[in-house]
């Protein structure tokens, strides 16, 4: 990993208009709320948080899938907001996606062999000829026969479906790959053979990785730095052995108490924290912090501003008035 910024992104908002209570009337939901992040080449940048927190939609705004409200993205230096799809189209190569889902990822009529060349033939890599030979490549890269190029998806398992979306997105040569959840819908022995896999091609072709993930013991194996999301906000950002070892924020804290903590292989019994309530509607934000209606040490103050994310730290990112009380005790207030 160098200190080289592959990508940029700052003050990122995204918001969509959604049905109101009346009918005909229509409100705004604000799914990414004000992120700024760096990714660094050559590593892995592990986003975290609840389903609906705004994970998908920030990495889809980065790699411009989705047009931002506001703020400004920019890749080696380059801003890509603003810039037609046209202008967009050589950066494309560089930024590829490996999905959630490995059934719903792969078009089920067509061969495997054609679903990893499409990107080839969009973007006019070679004859015929040079793209049959770098998709048979590609298959080995992922371990795969590469005589299985003319099957057809429903014949693989879904750990060999997903090692076939992430040889499509390695056929271009990308620089930074966006792994939304790809190991969520696979069994847990998979899981790791898929991870040790992405791994070992990230040392071998020099990848940078935006990993997204609900699961936080997979995202500590994976992230050299850890971002934690809330209700469209990054609440806290850190290396992750550091973020793991002493969370500042409330929500970190109670995220990283449900995972399982082993000590010379047995698994240490700590405090489960329990959140009370449900996730905000993003359409109807709470007044200062987002975090404070479920917080256990919400102050006035928490309830009238909302906190900036600052470095509070060298390489400690977090948005909280109180990020000590985790360790201090101060300014609890459960009422």
């Amino acid at each position: 990993m160098s200190d080289e910024v592959l990508l940029r992104a700052t003050d990122v908002v995204k918001s969509f208009q959604v049905r109101g209570g009346k009918v005909g009337s229509k409100k705004t939901a604000t799914a990414v709320n004000g992120v700024s992040v760096d990714i660094l080449r050559g590593e892995t940048l592990g986003i975290v948080g609840e389903s609906g927190c705004g994970k998908s939609t920030l990495a889809r705004c980065l790699v411009q899938l989705l047009p931002v409200t506001s703020g400004s993205v920019e890749f080696r230096g380059t801003t890509l907001t603003g810039l037609s799809r046209r202008q967009l189209r050589p950066f494309r190569h560089e930024m590829q996606l490996v999905f959630q889902d490995p059934y719903a990822s792969l078009n089920p009529r067509r061969t495997v062999g054609d679903i990893v060349a499409d990107p080839l033939r969009i973007n006019r890599f070679g004859t015929s000829a040079q793209i049959d030979a770098r998709v048979r490549e590609l298959f080995v890269t992922v371990g795969l026969d590469p005589s299985y190029v003319q099957r057809y998806p429903h014949e693989f398992s879904g750990g060999q479906r997903q090692r076939i979306g992430i040889a499509r997105s390695l056929g271009l040569n990308p620089s930074l790959v966006v792994a939304d959840e790809p190991v969520s819908a696979l069994d847990v022995s998979v899981q790791a053979q898929v991870l040790n896999l992405m791994a070992d091609l990230q040392d071998e072709l020099k990848l940078t990785y935006l990993f997204i993930a609900h699961d936080l013991g997979v995202v500590r194996h994976v992230s050299d730095r850890v971002g934690v999301m809330y209700l469209g906000q990054l609440v806290e950002l850190a290396d992750a052995d550091v973020l793991y070892d002493e969370p500042l924020h409330p929500y970190t804290e109670a995220l990283l108490s449900a995972v399982p903590q082993l000590n010379d292989g047995t698994e240490v019994e700590r405090e489960r924290i329990v959140l009370s309530g449900d996730v905000p509607d993003p359409a109807e934000r709470p007044l200062g912090c987002p975090f404070h209606p479920r917080c256990a040490y919400a102050t006035d103050e928490c309830r009238s501003e909302d906190p900036a994310l600052v470095e509070i730290r060298p390489r400690r990112f977090v948005a909280c008035h109180h990020p000590l009380a985790l360790t201090h005790n101060i300014g609890k207030d459960t009422a």
